[in-house]
């Protein structure tokens, strides 16, 4: 659940963890985080989570059977390095690494996909959350949220 670039020369990709880019296309605006890169036959991908109203698309799922605890995950899509346009970075957060914690996987290769999986999150964020002890049996319970940028930054 935490990023693991063992394997992946991430010196030079054009983009670096923990900035923030703002992709645009046709008077649509996207933000999104770098928090992780992955790599398999079909190149690099780059871990964005979402941003909306300055708040990272996340989930708290129950951790344990007996003693339940919660874990707080963010939502990640993972962008195709070919897929990499029309994008600007537009601030370069010190984020603490041992702080991310992935709980969704979104791979995507274009913008039009990067905005479905947005809009798609926006939509789920708008339902009511069940809390992260309950409905546990349910077949779909609603774990997504929002959590503020804070939570992951590194703190001096």
């Amino acid at each position: 659940m935490q990023p693991d670039w063992k394997g992946i020369d991430i010196d030079n990709l054009p983009i670096k963890f923990g900035q923030i880019l703002k992709f645009e296309k046709d008077s649509i605006t996207i933000n999104a985080i770098v928090l992780d890169f992955d790599k398999d036959d079909r190149g690099i991908w780059i871990g964005l989570c979402c941003i909306n109203n300055h708040k990272l698309f996340g989930r708290q799922i129950p951790s344990g059977l007996i003693n339940r605890k919660r874990l707080d995950l963010l939502d990640l899509a993972y962008l195709n390095i070919d897929g990499l346009e029309q994008y600007q970075v537009v601030d370069n957060l010190i984020i603490d690494k041992n702080k991310v914690g992935i709980g969704s996987i979104s791979p995507v290769s274009d913008f039009v996909e990067l905005k479905r999986t947005f809009d798609n999150g926006i939509e789920q964020r708008k339902k009511e959350q069940v809390p992260y002890n309950k409905g546990l049996t349910d077949l779909n319970p609603v774990r997504e949220c929002y959590f503020e940028i804070e939570k992951i930054k590194n703190k001096p």
